[in-house]
């Protein structure tokens, strides 16, 4: 029971280190932040921090995972629903380019080489980027199950959605697009993805 308690505090705190440094990391990025920040953020010493992350590295690793987890619970939700499986896809790359630009630290990580470790930095980035084929081959399976698709080859084709996707991130992220604009530009995406670009 005592040992319960004990993890669950331990638990807590390292949730509120994560709440505290994503704010932080999200005002003045990963490189301007420092461990004593984030300790003065929480009025703790520096070395209390360190009981819970080995250093500022580790921190932010459980900052953009966090950040991914939002994704990742509305992505969900998509693959669950009974909508054709055309309109799971739209909902998908809409959902994920327009959270992008919210989650600026998951953001960071995928755009930015010269932030941290860069063997850290591949290393959580082919995580994410696996995950996203992961969720585009499920759903284009689906499609070709269907009959909606005819897709040949699911891994190559679910790279190359994602490889679109990822193109568009950081023009998203540094311009002052709209929702609206956003949309037309996913839907163009979109229809060359379902219909090619050669007249019919």
């Amino acid at each position: 029971m005592n040992q319960e308690i004990a993890k669950d505090a331990h638990d807590e705190m390292r949730e509120s280190i994560i709440n505290a440094a994503t704010q932080i990391f999200t005002r003045f990025g990963f490189k301007k932040t420092s461990m004593d920040d984030i300790a003065k953020s929480l009025r703790m010493g520096k070395s209390s921090i360190y009981y819970y992350f080995k250093g500022k590295e580790e921190i932010f690793q459980a900052v953009v995972d966090k950040e991914a987890d939002q994704l990742r619970l509305k992505v969900n939700k998509i693959l669950s629903s009974n909508d054709d499986t055309m309109s799971k896809l739209r909902s998908y790359v809409k959902l994920r380019m327009d959270l992008i630009k919210q989650l600026s630290n998951y953001m960071e990580i995928l755009k930015n080489d010269d932030l941290m470790n860069l063997t850290l930095t591949e290393k959580i980035r082919k995580k994410y980027d696996d995950e996203e084929v992961t969720i585009i081959k499920r759903i284009l399976e689906e499609g070709n199950e269907k009959g909606l698709f005819k897709v040949k080859d699911l891994n190559l084709s679910s790279l190359a959605v994602v490889v679109a996707m990822k193109g568009l991130e950081v023009p998203l992220v540094t311009s002052t697009m709209g929702v609206e604009s956003l949309n037309i530009v996913i839907d163009d995406l979109l229809d060359i993805l379902f219909y090619g670009i050669v007249k019919r």
